[in-house]
């Protein structure tokens, strides 16, 4: 098959998941490209991501006339007639679908959100509203929703009235490699040390820094570091600090596994999600999970047996202490989310699914049935 992927948001997990896919189907013999965007924190490394057999083009989708973007977009698609295009995140597509209306009628399209614009809790009704709207007038074109979660899809059906498939994400192979170098009974820290609570993302209103200063504070200075691995917003960025976070800044990749594998808790603050790639990482590498109880995180995590969910910081507070002081209760989670990552979000599973869905859309095309969100 000849699949196009177009990314607009080329960072943190919409990024890794595009990657492990481009990767895999390249290496099991298909024709890959993937038009891409770049952002500020976009790695400079971003080729190094990519099977040197997936064919990089940049398209920038932010910025230029939207004429100008769905223009180019839709000459680029053309002239590499792919058998399926995949897009990724509420940019592409939005883009993707409306650069191709009345044109590529034999390729199957696919649209992950990642995580979709309607579902954000830092807007307002009206922008909510105009998001969805947005999702309307590009459901003209012809797409299969493809949703990473259970909320994902119940929200993508509620709103849209569409359907949309379900495929949980999943982590690469090399994670869980790293994993086996770091068990969880190995890395306890020792009774002298600080512990340390570590995340990872861009400092922005969705990843709810103002509740990971406010566990910061509620927890021993003395016997605990918090890091967050990442940067984003420069007052909520000064905030962590204040509060004693030490912010480490977008480093490698190499160093965020490394980062986690050696921390004592994965700390997850988010006010929402799609399917965090970040805690599928954490509970493969066996580090133990305290993240809030919302959407996306509760379709990762189960409560007190792959990790722990909380709503308060006071909450967060005693589940992180609990696990510090409870080498039982630790290392149940951790042996637990390690026991599950390895089968529900492995690499294997996630490319399986991926290509059979691909095969069944373009069979269903050829027998002239129509896409599966219509």
């Amino acid at each position: 098959m000849r699949i196009v992927h177009v990314v607009e948001s080329t960072a943190t997990g919409t990024l890794m998941v595009v990657s492990t896919l481009a990767t895999r189907l390249v290496k099991e013999g298909h024709e890959v490209y993937v038009i891409y965007s770049k952002r500020e924190e976009t790695p400079k490394n971003l080729h190094s991501m990519f099977h040197p057999g997936v064919v990089l083009e940049h398209l920038q989708m932010k910025g230029p006339s939207l004429t100008s973007i769905l223009s180019k977009l839709r000459r680029q698609l053309a002239e590499l007639d792919p058998d399926v295009v995949h897009m990724h995140s509420s940019f592409a597509g939005f883009f993707g679908r409306v650069s191709t209306l009345f044109s590529l009628p034999s390729t199957a399209f696919l649209y992950s959100p990642h995580c979709i614009s309607f579902v954000r809790r830092d807007v307002g009704k009206l922008k909510r509203y105009c998001f969805a709207a947005l999702e309307w007038l590009a459901s003209v074109k012809a797409c299969t929703y493809v949703g990473c979660s259970e909320s994902e899809c119940f929200a993508i059906r509620r709103h849209l009235w569409r359907d949309a498939v379900l495929i949980e994400n999943a982590i690469d192979k090399a994670v869980a490699v790293q994993a086996d170098h770091h068990p969880g009974s190995a890395r306890k820290t020792d009774a002298g040390n600080k512990r340390r609570i570590v995340t990872v993302g861009g400092i922005r209103v969705q990843k709810n820094p103002q509740l990971f200063a406010e566990i910061a504070r509620l927890l021993d200075r003395d016997g605990v570091e918090l890091v967050w691995i990442g940067d984003g917003d420069a007052d909520l960025k000064r905030m962590l600090i204040d509060a004693g976070v030490r912010v480490t800044g977008w480093v490698a990749r190499s160093e965020v596994i490394e980062a986690v594998a050696q921390a004592d808790i994965y700390l997850s603050t988010a006010a929402w999600e799609g399917m965090p790639i970040s805690l599928i990482e954490a509970m493969t590498l066996g580090t133990p999970v305290v993240a809030t109880d919302c959407a996306g995180n509760t379709d990762t995590v189960r409560h007190e047996s792959t990790g722990v969910l909380y709503r308060t910081a006071a909450q967060a507070s005693s589940l992180i202490d609990r696990i510090m002081a409870d080498d039982v209760f630790r290392e149940k989670l951790a042996r637990g989310a390690q026991q599950e990552a390895r089968s529900r979000f492995s690499e294997d599973r996630f490319y399986n699914d991926m290509v059979q869905l691909y095969s069944a859309l373009l069979k269903g095309i050829r027998q002239g049935r129509p896409a599966l969100s219509e």
